[in-house]
């Protein structure tokens, strides 16, 4: 390539710049001995020299503002790309533009990057094999110099070619003499369009982008560049000289810091969550193994109890039984006779009795039946269990019934069984007084409450009367076991009620019971 050195001359002491203040931050430069900058001669469109011998290019551009904002007088030494290289290693110019290389981080040092290159495959159209690298196999490429390139190229078994001329390459590539090209994306743009080569293309490569950096022999000059470098970059200086074609692969989007940040920012928050959700996780895991070994240790109380419960009358019907069996009718009174049978029925019928209590509870807390809602007139459901109390009332015990009346849709044989018992439990503990049964309607659902006037219950049995038999400090008293308090709670449980007591020991015992209900359709409450 022939140069008019007169023009070139001219240029270059045109764009000599006037020292200023900044210009004695880094010894050495001056308008008698400016900063010499190394220009490739045919690097388009980065960084060449035109056909009047101006520098031109976007490195040029870009070099001329930071020198304006450094206020560093400098110029231009022109040369083909390989004698750049040996210029800078050499130290025959002060400062060039060059792709960051680790096997020279050694011998050179490096600026900030100025921007990132990102690799593309240029290749003919309808060769959509040699779209990725991993298709390269076996495939002549050819590429410029570059030691990360060609490393991987012979990794995969391509069949490599160095070029010097990256556009007499693709020209070529387009002839046929290559399978594909691999450079820069804004030199596979610039190329394809400068040339109007319609049948080539090109496409992202996953190779890993390399750092385009400012780079010298002497340390202070960078040191003194990499500031007005992070300036340009903050300040937009970069993106408006380089455009978004080279500073960003893929068209002029570029992600923002602010995502960045929210990445992180969600990484973090996603950790702390799985740590709470591992804790909760963990709590729930030792309730869950406490709530198991409670449930063992009042099965074992339940099973006890349940063995002593059955185990008192039969062993009254075995003893009598054979008290009569060794002494013959003959061998007893009359009297005592009589009152040996009486006693194996009594015991007989308690133990009956519990049986048909124990079987009533597994059937009502084992069932999945649906509740039988029915039409329902509270005054029918009181005197039914009236009715159902006389043979228990002792005659100086008053059986008082208040409350409203109406017709609600209830299931009234769970709520008739929850009554019973309770009443059932009231006579039984109430020697004197009264025994009183209320009841109020609401609007959602129906309180029952059954006060007496009996002994109380004892404190320490209170909190878990409803479950006596899992209670290891129950007592089994000798008329009843302590279910039928277990079967009211079973039973308000599956009417989805609640239950609980008032009780002062030695002033009575007030149970009470709430159970939804819903009126008749069509009906008005009477």
């Amino acid at each position: 390539m022939t140069i008019p050195y007169h023009r070139l001359l001219l240029a270059l002491l045109l764009l000599i710049t006037s020292a200023g203040a900044k210009a004695d931050d880094i010894i050495g430069f001056s308008r008698e001995h400016p900063l010499i900058i190394g220009l490739d001669l045919d690097y388009a469109p980065m960084e060449y020299v035109d056909k009047d011998g101006m520098p031109c290019g976007l490195d040029v551009d870009f070099t001329q503002e930071l020198m304006r904002r450094m206020n560093l007088p400098f110029s231009y030494q022109p040369n083909t790309w390989q004698n750049i290289k040996d210029d800078v290693l050499e130290h025959k110019v002060d400062l060039g533009m060059m792709v960051y290389s680790p096997y020279r981080k050694d011998q050179l040092y490096y600026s900030r990057a100025v921007m990132r290159l990102y690799y593309q495959v240029v290749y003919r159209k309808g060769d959509k094999e040699s779209y990725d690298l991993r298709n390269l196999k076996d495939k002549s490429v050819a590429y410029m110099e570059s030691r990360s390139v060609s490393d991987t190229l012979t990794s995969i078994g391509a069949r490599l070619h160095v070029v010097t001329d990256l556009h007499k390459a693709i020209i070529d590539l387009n002839k046929g003499y290559y399978d594909a090209v691999i450079c820069f994306r804004y030199q596979a743009k610039y190329i394809i369009n400068r040339y109007d080569l319609k049948n080539v293309e090109s496409g992202d490569l996953t190779l890993t982008p390399r750092e385009y950096c400012y780079v010298s022999r002497d340390k202070k000059v960078i040191d003194a560049i990499n500031p007005f470098l992070e300036q340009m970059e903050k300040d937009g200086t970069t993106r408006e000289i380089y455009g978004g074609d080279v500073i960003t692969p893929f068209g002029t989007f570029e992600i923002p810091r602010w995502i960045y940040v929210s990445l992180a920012l969600l990484a973090f928050v996603f950790l702390l969550a799985l740590v709470v959700i591992q804790q909760h996780h963990h709590r729930r895991l030792k309730r869950e193994v406490e709530r198991a070994q409670r449930s063992e240790r009042m099965k074992t109380v339940f099973l006890g109890n349940i063995s002593h419960a059955l185990r008192t009358p039969l062993n009254a019907v075995i003893g009598f039984s054979d008290v009569l069996l060794q002494n013959g009718k003959d061998g007893v009174s009359i009297d005592e006779y009589n009152n040996l049978c009486g006693l194996i029925n009594h015991n007989g019928q308690q133990l009956l009795y519990f049986i048909n209590e124990l079987l009533l509870l597994s059937h009502i807390e084992s069932s999945n039946d649906e509740l039988q809602l029915q039409e329902c007139r509270l005054a029918d459901l009181m005197d039914q269990c009236r009715k159902s109390c006389a043979d228990h009332m002792s005659p100086e015990v008053e059986l008082i019934v208040e409350g409203d009346d109406g017709v609600v849709m209830i299931d009234s044989s769970k709520v008739g069984l929850i009554l019973t018992h309770l009443l059932d439990n009231a006579f039984k503990h109430t020697a004197q007084g009264h025994v009183r049964v209320s009841h109020k309607l609401q609007k959602r659902g129906i309180t029952i409450e059954v006060e007496d006037t009996g002994c109380g219950i004892p404190k320490e049995l209170q909190q878990n009367i409803f479950s006596l038999l899992s209670d290891e400090n129950t007592f089994i008293q000798s008329q009843t076991p302590g279910l039928g308090l277990s079967i009211c709670k079973a039973a308000v449980e599956r009417c989805r009620g609640k239950i609980g007591l008032r009780s002062t020991s030695e002033q009575g015992t007030t149970f009470w019971v709430w159970v939804p209900v819903s009126k008749p359709k069509n009906k008005k409450q009477i």
